[in-house]
């Protein structure tokens, strides 16, 4: 049983999304509120914490940029998607340096939630096509900055690194790269201890903000 929280101020969107939830079998509402400030002044309630958090960036009070950090620090297991209608490349690479696991730019379909949901529990990324397009062409540009900076990886760590970029999952890795995904696993145990870095959001913020 996945469960699911949401920090969002559209009622409709809000709504949307719990109905979503309750009516899914593998999912559970743990908390769903309109900001920040009011998930800090009964979080203690909720009797378990998220294993994956929807947030809005544009929150009345405390942003969901700056929120993200905070999450990642209540609650170390869980999983962040972004939900916002900004897809500025500064919101962007916030969002991913803060811990965030997935961006989304509204609107979006409901129907692609299970999906979106799946692959970021797994261990991969989400990203909608525009903001993927906006991380790939960043990565393109500062190609010698990224280049210089991983030159202390093994060709196969840097095959790793490329395609974990792109949001790919472990199992989806080992498939392109023909590998098994426990090697995917022992490659980025390594790639980790090389780049001083404790996760993939952190791996990639370092090599975006590097």
């Amino acid at each position: 049983m996945r469960k699911i929280g949401i920090i969002e101020d559209d009622n409709n969107l809000r709504n949307s999304i719990e109905a979503f939830v309750e009516i899914d079998d593998e999912l559970e509402l743990t908390f769903s509120f309109t900001s920040v400030e009011k998930w800090q002044a009964e979080y203690t309630a909720v009797k378990a914490p998220p294993s994956l958090l929807f947030i809005d960036i544009g929150l009345p009070g405390l942003s969901g940029l700056n929120a993200i950090s905070l999450f990642k620090k209540v609650y170390s297991e869980v999983k962040i998607i972004v939900i916002t209608g900004d897809n500025s490349p500064s919101a962007i690479w916030t969002a991913i340096s803060n811990g965030a696991d997935g961006y989304i730019v509204k609107p979006f379909s409901l129907k692609e939630l299970k999906e979106q949901i799946n692959v970021v529990c797994s261990g991969g990324a989400v990203l909608s096509p525009q903001v993927a397009n906006t991380v790939l062409e960043q990565i393109r540009n500062r190609s010698g900055i990224i280049n210089e900076e991983l030159k202390i990886l093994t060709k196969r760590e840097r095959e790793v690194v490329d395609e974990l970029t792109k949001g790919l999952t472990y199992k989806e890795i080992s498939q392109i790269l023909n590998i098994s995904p426990s090697t995917v696993n022992d490659h980025l145990k390594s790639i980790y201890q090389k780049m001083s870095v404790n996760s993939k959001a952190e791996l990639i913020a370092k090599i975006l903000t590097n």
